[in-house]
């Protein structure tokens, strides 16, 4: 009974995402940020970068794309969230190969600062940067394991009901929960690579929250 009432939550969360995916990607969409793509979007990110006229036409073309595929995986997967995660994982990973293409050496590694900046401990996944940090097999299929954990809990928070701020406010404490669970499993040795892998302190502006 409990295995049919997820499944009917995830067919719920795949088609809200499916529906509404530029509002999840822009901020102040919560998933706006949490790849190097979406991340690139930010007008202060740019700036920061000092990228080409062109950019931002050129990383929001590449953002259709993604949304394009991302909704397919979604119309395909028979409202079975969980079991399509590494799929998205593998086309935001493509993704953000093909945003660092746009981006030179020297801004590439900028962004790479700027994505750690942002998103925490919760970056240390992206294969950009747990290559960096030297994150082994056996990490990353813990890391992984409790991604899932992480996101079973995502699909029970939206059969909840509540407000978006409500809504919004549970996304972010996972979010919270899920870098505490990556933090732990990082070595301390690791742990000072990855504070020194972000580089120059960034302020990012600031966003109302949606809703």
């Amino acid at each position: 009974m409990i295995k049919r009432i997820l499944l009917v939550l995830s067919f719920t969360l795949a088609a809200a995402l499916a529906m509404a995916q530029p509002d999840f990607y822009h901020r102040p969409g919560f998933l706006a940020g949490r790849t190097v793509l979406t991340l690139a979007l930010f007008d202060e990110v740019q700036t920061e970068l000092k990228t080409p006229a062109d950019f931002k036409e050129k990383s929001e073309a590449l953002l259709t794309k993604m949304q394009g595929e991302i909704q397919e995986l979604f119309q395909n997967a028979s409202g079975d969230f969980g079991s399509i995660r590494p799929a998205i994982d593998k086309v935001n990973a493509k993704y953000d190969e093909e945003a660092f293409k746009l981006l030179t050496v020297d801004q590439v590694k900028r962004i790479k600062e700027l994505f750690i900046q942002f998103n925490g401990a919760a970056a240390v996944p992206h294969a950009a940067i747990s290559k960096d940090l030297g994150v082994t097999d056996d990490q990353m299929t813990k890391i992984k394991a409790a991604q899932d954990a992480n996101t079973k809990k995502l699909i029970e928070s939206f059969g909840n009901g509540g407000s978006p701020e409500e809504g919004r406010k549970a996304i972010e404490k996972l979010q919270d929960e899920l870098k505490a669970d990556i933090d732990k499993l990082l070595t301390d040795e690791q742990k000072a690579k990855f504070k020194d892998m972000q580089g120059a302190k960034f302020e990012f502006k600031k966003v109302a929250p949606a809703g």
